[in-house]
């Protein structure tokens, strides 16, 4: 009698330790598990994190990150939120925001926010931002000839605006280097950003979609062009980062051609200038200017001064 009890008591012993080893393999691999899942999501994340500056970088014209943070997060993924702004001659305006998903499979961005809408009707024709409806500067690509609406000079319409400050994109006739294009313009009038690249495309039939890169100039707090070297090391880092999935000679053609050059012999296809209208007006008639397009106007008020 007493030996079955032994061997009962030994057996309930067995089937508690055997259970609290399973339990504590459970809690571990659990543990493990969460970890697992939690360094993916957040490697994921960081991906996503990289490529929303590395387009920010190279394909949004005179547009800048004031924020980026993550939003309704798990381990499993989240939202990153990201807030964008324009600089119009020291005057800051809202643009769209982003909301682009990371999860334990994958990240992504929302590409149509980033793209333009483009209205239409039998008076007019212009891109829009979808979030903002503020009209969107258009670029124009000097080896494509024929655009849906013909190449545009809204420079010969910008004097009729009164106390506003503007950005207008310019489009060249033919590109020039950066030495040549920082002789162009006048002292009142900033040029922000610089137009390198964009596939051609057809533009017959209404805008293609086509992204123009190219790369902000930063500035000091007195205005004045910090490393203009520095910005084009960082936008070829940043180009070849974004395009790296991408199948095409022309990227491939234009990375091999210019990556190693120096600025001043990158060839520029056109730059945005933001200042104050009546300065900006000065520029309709110059020579190398092929097309012009009023981007975002911002009425004048006596407490901000405009940077030119």
């Amino acid at each position: 009698m007493d030996l079955n009890k032994s061997i009962k008591k030994a057996k309930r012993k067995q089937l508690v330790m055997f259970s609290c080893i399973s339990m504590i393999i459970f809690l571990i691999m659990s543990i493990l598990l969460v970890i697992t899942v939690d360094k993916v999501s957040t490697r994921n994340y960081h991906k996503l994190d990289k490529a929303l500056f590395a387009y920010q970088t190279i394909a949004s014209p005179n547009t800048q990150i004031d924020s980026q943070v993550i939003s309704n997060s798990s381990i499993f993924g989240g939202e990153v939120v990201t807030n964008q702004s324009k600089n119009i001659d020291g005057y800051i305006v809202p643009w769209s925001s982003l909301r682009s998903k990371y999860s334990l499979f994958k990240q992504s961005i929302d590409y149509n926010e980033l793209m333009p809408s483009w209205y239409h009707s039998s008076k007019n024709s212009y891109e829009y931002n979808r979030q903002t409806k503020q009209k969107v500067a258009t670029f124009y690509n000097p080896k494509i000839e024929h655009y849906y609406d013909g190449v545009k000079n809204e420079l010969d319409d910008i004097q009729a605006i009164e106390d506003s400050v503007a950005e207008v994109a310019i489009s060249f006739d033919q590109p020039y280097t950066y030495n040549e294009v920082k002789k162009m313009f006048p002292e009142n009038v900033n040029v922000v950003w610089l137009y390198l690249f964009s596939e051609e495309s057809d533009e017959s039939q209404g805008p293609s979609g086509m992204p123009v890169y190219g790369f902000q100039l930063n500035v000091d707090e007195k205005n004045r062009i910090i490393d203009a070297e520095a910005d084009k090391e960082n936008f070829f880092r940043s180009f070849k980062t974004a395009v790296s999935s991408a199948n095409s000679q022309e990227v491939t053609a234009f990375i091999d051609e210019n990556q190693d050059k120096k600025l001043e012999d990158i060839k520029i296809r056109g730059v945005m200038v933001t200042g104050q209208v009546q300065n900006l007006a000065n520029l309709k008639e110059a020579s190398f200017i092929r097309g012009s397009s009023i981007g975002v106007t911002v009425p004048m008020v006596p407490y901000i001064t405009p940077e030119k």
